[in-house]
């Protein structure tokens, strides 16, 4: 066996490890709301409550992200992503044995902590871990985990709710979490992350890059960054959380058919992330795809909202803008990582990664007034306006790479 398939075998085994933590993230990230209206039984609480409950856990996360990826560029992100999943995992569990509000919303939190380790930890092991010839591949496998954990997790909780019960199917995929996390501890030698990186420089003599630290965070390239993962999240946010209202309000069409439309719009983005890291890894140009792919969208959004669409069409059009929007996830991730000095890669993605929450969090009040007015046509319009504001600042911010 080669020295080349070697490395191979081990990138494919730590890709394997972490994209599998990804899965389970963005599957813990959905569990609750698909059985808001069984659990309003289970616990004696309204929905407000269990939308307070769901937003307790979204703020944690965007709030401890930045400190946590500090803390991964000091220390390194194979134990924090064991430590990461592992309370997420237990905090799921436990909703199964919660029985107040209180309880809900302190479990919450702690999951809210565990979900904020993913970003700053993974890509922190899988820059180290992988060849940059294979970088936009390996971060693509990683974005479609996450649509996967998506998609996945109302089929199985609403599956296995039936099946056993809902606090029975809380305990069950937690537990799944945890056994997980006890495998990526029996794997964490195979890992490598940016940190473990640096201390091995340091014991060949060769200078480490210093650690810049909030310097860095309010320089100009991250900000831009953070701007842009800020207005990409508003631009396709709105697809996902009010594309559907949109759709019922402006046609005829039963909301279980819209409802599959935005289903293949996520599916179709998960084999665009596949093809997205390809590209990404083959083409010299990554500002000319990403320039033609966001215009297509822009195109496609635009006619959501302007051109009378049959059924067919408009699932087409979903299916279609889903997986050119799944390119740009592998790019984005490779923007990140091209304008993070070697060593400060958690903090960047941490930080900007909180603009990602920020931007769904502010489109959700925005396009919810857009709903109030009766003007569902805007929820395309604004994205497709998003969108063009998101690709210029892509332009500016990918002219301070520096890797």
């Amino acid at each position: 066996m080669t020295v080349a398939t070697v490395a191979l075998g081990r990138e494919m085994r730590v890709i394997g490890l972490v994209t599998g933590a990804h899965f389970l993230s963005h599957f813990y990230q959905l569990v609750l709301p698909p059985l808001f209206p069984l659990l309003t039984d289970v616990y004696g609480v309204g929905f407000v409550e269990l939308g307070l409950v769901v937003m307790v856990f979204g703020l944690t996360s965007s709030i401890v992200q930045t400190p946590i990826g500090f803390f991964v560029d000091r220390f390194g992100g194979r134990m924090v992503l064991i430590l990461g999943l592992a309370l997420i995992s237990g905090a799921v569990a436990l909703f199964g044995v919660a029985n107040s509000l209180p309880a809900l919303i302190a479990l919450a939190v702690v999951a809210g902590v565990g979900n904020a380790v993913f970003h700053p930890a993974d890509y922190s092991i899988l820059s180290a871990s992988v060849e940059q010839r294979r970088l936009g591949r390996a971060f693509s496998i990683h974005a479609a985990s996450g649509n996967w954990g998506w998609a996945a997790a109302p089929l199985v909780m609403l599956g296995l709710s039936s099946i056993i019960g809902v606090r029975e199917t809380f305990l069950v995929v937690g537990t799944v979490g945890l056994l997980v996390a006890l495998a990526l501890w029996t794997q964490i030698g195979h890992m490598r992350d940016e940190a473990g990186q640096r201390r091995e420089q340091r014991d060949g003599g060769e200078k480490a890059p210093g650690r810049n630290g909030l310097a860095l965070l309010l320089s100009r390239p991250i900000l831009l960054c953070f701007a842009f993962q800020t207005i990409y999240a508003m631009s396709f946010g709105g697809i996902r959380t009010f594309g559907i209202a949109a759709l019922a309000s402006m046609y005829s069409v039963p909301i279980a058919v819209l409802g599959g439309a935005l289903t293949g719009f996520m599916i179709a983005g998960s084999f665009g992330n596949l093809a997205g890291g390809y590209a990404a890894d083959k083409t010299s140009r990554p500002m000319l795809v990403f320039s033609l792919c966001v215009l297509t969208i822009c195109g496609l959004i635009f006619m959501l909202g302007s051109v009378e669409m049959s059924v067919a069409f408009i699932v087409t059009t979903m299916v279609a803008a889903g997986f050119l929007q799944g390119t740009l996830l592998p790019m984005r991730d490779l923007l990140v990582r091209a304008i993070s000095p070697p060593g400060e890669i958690g903090k960047v993605f941490g930080f900007t990664s909180s603009g990602f929450s920020l931007g769904n969090a502010i489109i959700a009040i925005l396009f919810g007034w857009i709903m109030d007015i009766g003007a569902p046509e805007w929820v395309f319009y604004g994205s497709a306006a998003f969108m063009l504001l998101a690709l210029a600042t892509y332009a500016e911010t990918s002219r301070h790479a520096v890797r």
